[in-house]
C-alpha cells in the first residue's frame, strides 16, 4: 500500500485516507516485481483477481468541464424545520441547546443552513396521541394571543438569527382548533373538502398576519424577526383523518381562498412578507390529479402546476413558487429520475417559476432499505444526497428543506438524533452523517449563487455525480460530488471562464464519509491542476477560490 500511495503521489493524485486507484505505471510495476518469482499466467491471474471497478477507472480521470457561462437557477436557500421537536429541544439547558444550535446554524463548526422554518402551532391536544407532534397556538380568543407561548421554539429562532441564518419562514399545519370544523387541528371522515370552517378565511389571514407582525415589531431585538415566508397550507392533497398529527386537508378552491385571504391581508397591512406555498405532498400531483381525493371529496385536488400557475387570479400571489414534497419520489426504479424530469418538463411551461422542495426524510428508501430504524451512517446519507442533487439538476428548485432538524424516534427523519424523551434524561446530541452531507451543500452553496454547468463523460446516478455553482463576486466556484460507488474516483476540473481574466489559486476538498473525522472535514488545498480523488461512498464539496 506504501508503494501504491507513492505512485499516486508521483502522478499528482492526492490522496485522502487510504487510497485504492492504481495507474498503468503501478501495473506495470506490479507484473515486474512478481514475473521474478512467478510465471508470467501466475502474475497475471494474481492482478486480474485483484482487479476492481476502482482499479480500472483509474486509468483516467473523470475529465469535468465547469462552463461557468452556461447558467441555471439562482439557489435560494437550503433549510430545515423546527417542526415539533424544538419545543422538547428547547427546554434543555444552555450548553445543550447551543451545542444543537451550533451544528444546524454555524458556518463554522456546523453545517450554516440558510433558512430555518419555525411552525406556527395549531394548539396542543390531548387528541394527538403523539405529544411531540401538537404546538401551541400563541391564539387565546380571536385577535388576542399570549406572546410567552413557543418559548422552545422562539429560542432557536433567536439562535438562527444569531448564528447568520439570512431566512426564515413560517409554515402551518393546520388552523387554531377554534377555526376548524372538527374543533381539532386534524381532520375527520366526511364529505368536508376541508377542515377550516366555511367563511373563515379572512379569520385565519388576519391570524397569520398577526404572528408576522408581531414578531416583525418584537420588542425583544433577538427575537425581531421579518420572516421572508409564510407558507399558510401544508399538504392540501394529504386526508389528515387521523390522530397522529395536526394537518388540514384542502381542495384546490379552499387553497385559492386562502391565498386570496392572506394575499389580501399582507398587502392592507404592508406586510413585506412573501407567500411561499403550497407545500404539495410528493411530485406527481404536481402535474396530475389526485384522482382518488378528487373522487371521495367531490373537488379537485392535485393538478397544481397548471391549477395554480395558470390561474391568473392566483398565480400573483405566490411570488414565482411553488412548493413540493420529495416524498413517493425515493425509489431507484421508475421515479428518482422519471418523476423529476416530468416537473421539469411541467415548470418549462411556465417560465420565471422557481420550484422548491419544502419537506422531506426517508419513508420508503430509494435503494429499498425502508424507513424503519435510525441510520447514522452514509446508506441514507448517500441516499438524501443524491436526491438533493437531482432536484437542483433535473428540476432545478431553488431552495431545498430537510424536514425535521432533531429526531427524538427510531427512524431517519432527523439530522441530529436524541435520546431524551422527558425532563431528567440525558440530553444527548447525535448527529447523523446526513446532517455533514446536507452541509456539504448549505454551508458552501449560498444564497444568490448561481447553479452552473458541470459537464463530463461516466456520470451515472448509482455512481458519480457532479453539480456546480458560482460566486460571481467572491470569484469562487463550488462542485458537490456524490460518489455512490464502492470505488473512489478521481475527478479534473477544466474551469471554462469565458472573457473572466480569474487564475486560479487553488481547491480545496471537505469530505463527508464514513471514515473516521469524516464529517464535513477540511482536507488541504489541491494545487490548480492537480486530479482530486472523491472517496468512495461520499460527498465531496471541491471549492476552488480564483482571484
Amino acid at each position: 500500500m506504501l508503494y501504491v500511495l507513492e505512485e499516486r503521489k508521483r502522478r499528482g493524485a492526492v490522496p485522502y485516507g487510504t487510497g485504492t486507484d492504481r495507474g498503468a505505471a503501478v501495473l506495470r510495476e506490479f507484473l515486474k516485481r512478481h514475473m521474478e518469482n512467478r510465471s508470467r499466467r501466475s502474475a497475471l491471474k494474481t492482478v486480474l483477481a485483484g482487479m476492481s471497478s476502482s482499479l480500472l477507472q483509474a486509468q483516467g480521470p473523470h475529465r469535468d468541464s465547469i462552463r461557468l457561462d452556461a447558467e441555471y437557477q439562482t439557489i435560494e436557500n437550503f433549510g430545515a424545520s423546527d417542526c415539533w421537536s424544538m419545543q422538547k429541544v428547547g427546554t434543555w439547558s444552555l450548553p445543550s441547546r447551543n451545542r444543537a444550535a451550533d451544528l444546524l446554524f454555524s458556518q463554522d463548526g456546523g453545517i450554516g443552513l440558510s433558512c430555518w422554518r419555525f411552525n406556527i402551532g395549531g394548539g396542543i391536544t390531548d387528541k394527538i396521541n403523539n405529544p411531540w407532534r401538537t404546538a401551541e397556538t400563541f391564539e387565546v380568543a380571536e385577535g388576542k394571543y399570549d406572546w410567552t407561548r413557543q418559548a422552545p421554539e422562539r429560542w432557536f429562532l433567536a439562535a438562527a438569527k444569531a448564528r447568520g441564518v439570512p431566512q426564515f419562514l413560517a409554515f402551518v399545519n393546520s388552523p387554531p382548533g377554534r377555526m376548524t370544523r372538527t374543533g381539532i387541528t386534524y381532520g375527520q371522515a366526511g364529505p368536508d373538502t376541508t377542515n377550516l370552517k366555511p367563511g373563515f378565511e379572512g379569520q385565519f389571514a388576519r391570524y397569520l398576519v398577526d404572528i408576522l407582525e408581531h414578531f416583525r415589531t418584537n420588542p425583544d431585538k433577538s427575537e425581531r424577526i421579518a420572516f421572508d415566508y409564510i407558507s399558510p397550507v401544508n399538504e392540501p392533497n394529504v386526508e389528515w383523518n387521523g390522530r397522529s398529527q395536526e394537518g388540514c386537508r384542502a381542495a384546490n378552491g379552499d387553497v385559492k381562498a386562502v391565498l386570496r385571504a392572506l394575499d389580501a391581508e399582507i398587502k392592507k397591512r404592508r406586510c413585506p412578507t412573501r407567500i411561499a406555498g403550497i407545500e404539495v405532498s410528493g411530485l406527481p400531483p404536481l402535474y396530475s390529479v389526485a384522482d382518488k381525493m378528487s373522487k371521495q371529496y367531490g373537488a379537485k385536488y392535485g393538478d397544481y402546476v397548471d391549477d395554480f400557475l395558470g390561474d391568473t387570479t392566483v398565480s400573483s400571489m405566490l411570488d414565482h413558487r411553488l412548493s413540493y414534497h420529495d416524498y413517493g419520489s425515493d425509489l431507484l426504479e421508475g421515479q428518482l429520475v422519471e418523476n423529476r424530469q416530468a416537473v421539469r418538463r411541467k415548470f418549462d411551461q411556465y417560465p420565471g417559476w422557481k420550484p422548491w422542495m419544502s419537506e422531506y426524510c426517508v419513508m420508503t428508501g430509494s435503494e429499498g432499505r425502508g424507513g424503519s430504524g435510525r441510520d447514522l451512517g452514509m446508506n441514507t446519507a448517500l441516499d438524501v444526497a443524491r436526491i438533493v442533487h437531482l432536484d437542483l439538476t433535473l428540476v432545478g428548485v431553488t431552495a431545498w428543506q430537510w424536514w425535521t432538524a432533531v429526531s427524538g424516534v427510531n427512524y431517519k427523519d432527523g439530522l441530529i438524533f436524541t435520546g431524551w424523551k422527558k425532563s431528567g434524561d440525558a440530553e444527548t446530541i447525535t448527529p447523523a452523517r446526513l446532517l455533514w452531507a446536507l452541509g456539504n451543500y448549505s454551508r458552501f452553496v449560498r444564497p444568490g449563487m448561481r447553479r452552473v454547468a458541470l459537464e463530463g463523460q461516466g456520470h451515472d446516478v448509482r455512481g458519480l455525480m457532479g453539480s456546480a455553482y458560482k460566486d460571481e463576486r467572491a470569484r469562487r466556484v463550488v462542485a458537490v460530488y456524490v460518489n455512490m460507488s464502492a470505488s473512489s474516483q478521481t475527478v479534473q476540473l477544466d474551469f471554462g471562464l469565458g472573457s473572466r481574466r480569474w487564475r486560479l489559486h487553488s481547491v480545496r476538498p471537505y469530505i463527508t464519509s464514513d471514515r473516521e473525522g469524516d464529517t464535513l472535514k477540511a482536507y488541504p488545498a489541491v494545487p490548480p491542476g492537480s486530479p482530486i480523488e472523491v472517496p468512495a461512498r461520499s460527498v465531496t464539496t471541491l471549492v476552488a477560490q480564483f482571484s
